[in-house]
């Protein structure tokens, strides 16, 4: 009987504290589902001002400036992402559930003293704020509070997890980007293993670019645009205040690159990366980098550094004709006659006219040889370079060119192409032997050895002609035979 008795008495206890807490969490067991209604709406252009305070750390302020996002405490650049972060998950928050109205002990759901505070400001002046409380038992959503509210609801994880991340989350890691289009030049005094020069490239056109140091030679633009996308994608790994007493061991005094980069529509920027920095648990091999005087050591990925180790040599410009197919509106081809009676020669000229090629007598061109004789000649690459070669040397072949293609563009300019002698062969990763020839441009004297490709695409051109000529005389004679047999 006493058991009963005990059985009893401890089943009405239970009773006590289910009810006790199913009042004091309902969330817990039988939230209202509210799953849709929208808490908070706004355009998000319209956001000009974040304002974050967190228990025991430090005020977040992010305010819309000229067209960017600053940190207003440091005056830093408030990262992009984070802003289109808060935009996103903000402007047209929905609750998931509503827990309770006017909870007794807000502390329950982490909306006390140590609940987060979150201001927005919008262009207008007005305001949005609330609290963020602590994860729902299920971690998968957080509580929330809107100021001026009794509701406390839940809402996605996602859409307030963030506001507990320190102030360096909330900064751009991107600290060095730059159109590169604006670039106008560049000089990189460089300190890296095997290389000990300053590499000076300047922009003299679209697409063109001109070596001065550690040598004299036309540079290649993607070579170019590679090196200083390198530099304006470096991207913050950690951040560090800088201090003068530092810089030494930081490598920043006497960095391995100290680049200076010049600008058509902006103050120059100086690049300087430095010594190695601790990687702590990362794999990748980080760098100290300093931009211009700012107040901030960036410590980021150094695999920038084998982009500048390149041999100067190779950063040569290929294209050597400097014109682009789209740009070409005539093409005159020769392949000259040659002791082999089985060796194609002869003539073929098309000119681009009402939006396509045609013939010299105005006959539209069937096929794409016309535009492929423009792309490979106009957006020629070459093979190698004859370093100290003249294309009037007798070996190469080029006095009296086997080929010679005349280029013109809308404008008037004049670019020709000859293919001298064959050169040495090129072998490939597959073991094959590939013809070339030596070439030359009009007006300069540089050798190149170029594909046997072009050559190929210039024998159809001429080919294609021939066989219209032939077709043209044809015709030609018979109107002729028709004309002569016609009675009187």
């Amino acid at each position: 009987m006493k058991a009963f008795r005990g059985t009893l008495v401890a089943l009405v206890v239970l009773v006590v504290v289910g009810a006790l807490v199913w009042t004091q969490r309902p969330a817990v067991f039988a939230p209202e589902v509210v799953e849709g209604t929208r808490i908070f709406q706004f355009e998000k252009h319209e956001l000009v001002r974040v304002e974050v305070d967190r228990p025991e750390a430090e005020r977040i302020v992010l305010i819309e400036r000229d067209g960017g996002w600053l940190i207003e405490a440091s005056g830093h650049q408030a990262g992009r992402s984070m802003v289109n972060r808060v935009k996103h998950q903000i402007h047209d928050l929905s609750a998931r559930a509503a827990v309770v109205e006017a909870p007794e002990n807000p502390e329950i759901f982490g909306l006390g003293k140590n609940a987060i505070s979150v201001a927005l400001t919008m262009r207008d002046g007005r305001r949005i704020a609330f609290r963020v409380g602590d994860p729902n038992p299920t971690s998968v959503s957080y509580y929330l509070q809107p100021e001026g509210s009794d509701s406390v609801y839940t809402v996605q994880k996602a859409a307030v997890d963030y506001y507990s991340l320190t102030l360096d989350e909330f900064r751009e890691r991107r600290f060095a980007t730059f159109d590169t289009k604006d670039v106008v030049g560049f000089d990189a005094v460089l300190k890296l293993p095997d290389v000990d020069y300053t590499l000076s490239m300047t922009r003299t056109g679209d697409r063109l670019w001109e070596m001065s140091s550690p040598m004299q030679m036309a540079a290649d633009h993607d070579e170019a645009r590679r090196l200083l996308g390198r530099i304006s994608a470096l991207k913050a790994v950690r951040f560090e205040p800088k201090e003068e007493s530092r810089l030494e061991s930081q490598g920043i005094i006497s960095p391995r690159i100290d680049m200076q980069i010049r600008f058509a529509s902006r103050e120059p920027v100086r690049v300087r990366v430095g010594g190695d920095a601790p990687q702590a648990d990362r794999h990748d091999a980080l760098a100290y980098v300093l931009i211009d005087d700012e107040d901030t050591v960036y410590v980021a990925r150094s695999g920038l550094l084998e982009a500048f180790m390149r041999p100067p040599a190779e950063m040569r410009n290929r294209r050597v004709v400097k014109m682009d197919a789209e740009d070409v509106v005539s093409i005159d081809a020769v392949i000259a006659e040659t002791s082999d009676p089985f060796e194609l020669s002869g003539e073929g000229s098309v000119r681009y006219a009402a939006e396509q090629w045609v013939w010299s007598d105005g006959v539209p061109v069937s096929g794409s040889t016309p535009k492929r004789v423009a792309r490979r000649f106009a957006e020629l690459e070459v093979d190698d370079f004859i370093d100290g070669a003249s294309a009037g040397e007798p070996q190469y072949g080029l006095s009296s060119p086997h080929v010679r293609v005349t280029l013109k563009d809308a404008e008037d300019g004049i670019r020709v192409v000859s293919l001298g002698a064959k050169g040495p062969t090129h072998t490939d990763s597959e073991g094959n032997s590939i013809a070339r020839y030596y070439a030359s441009i009009g007006g300069e004297d540089s050798v190149y050895l170029v594909h046997h490709g072009l050559y190929e695409v210039v024998r159809d051109l001429v080919r294609e002609s021939g066989r219209k000529a032939t077709r043209d005389a044809e015709k030609a004679a018979r109107q002729e035979r028709i004309g002569s047999e016609a009675p009187e």
